[in-house]
């Protein structure tokens, strides 16, 4: 990457980032704080880019961007279920489908964050941002078996709520 196209890279891949970002802090003023740490690490340290893909490595920067923040702040953040509802990027057209994928998507996050925070970023990292495994274990420095074992138990901790809720 060249420093003169790190604005082309800020534009392409910030909003991915930003409710990435918003996912792992909850709050959104938070994350638009960390997106612009973010992009200032990513900037200082160009040197340790070493021509991989870019989208995971900017990732991970985000990653330990977040828990460099997360470490300061010494306590338990709760997510409000409204940030997430807001994430949704499907447009829905009848009131009723809006409805029922909202409710799917409070279903699902409420779930999610009954995870513990590992589990949870690797189920956001894979199902949401469609990242390979290998991608994750890189960007949360884990080693790949690490990553599949915990996407596994994490799945079936989600079923067994689901089942429950039934």
């Amino acid at each position: 990457m060249k420093a003169g196209s790190l604005e082309e890279v800020y534009k392409f891949h910030m909003n991915d980032l930003y409710k990435y970002l918003v996912q792992l802090s909850g709050y959104p003023q938070t994350a638009e704080d960390l997106l612009h740490d973010t992009f200032l690490k990513a900037y200082e340290n160009l040197e340790l880019y070493r021509g991989e893909r870019v989208r995971p490595w900017l990732f991970r920067v985000a990653y330990n961007t977040y828990i460099d923040w997360y470490r300061k702040e010494k306590r338990l953040i709760k997510t409000d279920p409204q940030v997430l509802n807001n994430i949704n990027p499907h447009l829905v057209p009848s009131p009723e489908q809006n409805y029922m994928v909202k409710e799917d998507w409070r279903q699902w996050s409420r779930m999610l964050h009954s995870l513990p925070d590992n589990d949870r970023q690797i189920i956001i990292l894979r199902d949401y941002y469609e990242f390979t495994y290998q991608e994750i274990a890189d960007i949360l420095n884990l080693s790949l078996s690490a990553v599949k074992v915990r996407l596994l138990r994490a799945r079936q901790k989600i079923r067994e709520v689901m089942a429950g809720e039934l």
